[in-house]
């Protein structure tokens, strides 16, 4: 027989799973429902793009930064994700409201090239992204102009730090 407590606990987890599985729901359901927005909006133009992107970081939370420089297109980011990296290379519009950049990341682990590309699409003020060719749209920049993206570069100085430990 079970005790009033072990019948507590397990109503506990019971209703925390039946909460979390709510929460997953709503959050797919939003999901959805931005998907279905970018999906009738319409694709930046590359002259969009570049005006977006043009001298200004990326702040990706509080695990990185890319920097879009105009002279040369030049890319510049770091990363704590997964291990301090950086990564050096250029950016580039390929048309279709894409964003690319190419660069070599480098960290303790070596060096790896790699190719990056982030889809835009655009109703009214707001911006969606998502990664191409197939990650999840999200609200990029809202119709107040609020996004992930700030003038100046924020990522250079901390790639110089990673390189002299590195």
């Amino acid at each position: 027989m079970k005790s009033a407590v072990g019948k507590f606990v397990g109503a506990a987890l019971a209703c925390s799973a039946f909460v979390i599985g709510l929460q997953d729901t709503a959050i797919a359901k939003a999901a959805n429902r931005i998907g279905d927005k970018a999906a009738k909006a319409t694709a930046v133009s590359d002259e969009g793009i570049y005006q977006l992107y043009k001298n200004r970081t990326w702040r990706w939370g509080n695990h990185g930064a890319a920097f879009f420089a105009v002279g040369k297109r030049q890319f510049t980011a770091w990363s704590t994700e997964d291990k301090p990296s950086y990564g050096e290379g250029i950016w580039f519009m390929p048309g279709g409201g894409k964003l690319c950049f190419r660069a070599t990341w480098r960290g303790s682990w070596g060096a790896k090239t790699s190719l990056s590309c982030f889809e835009h699409r655009q109703a009214g003020k707001v911006i969606y992204q998502r990664k191409s060719p197939s990650g999840d749209w999200y609200e990029f920049r809202d119709r107040r102009g609020k996004s992930d993206l700030r003038n100046g570069d924020y990522a250079s100085k901390k790639v110089k730090r990673f390189k002299a430990k590195l």
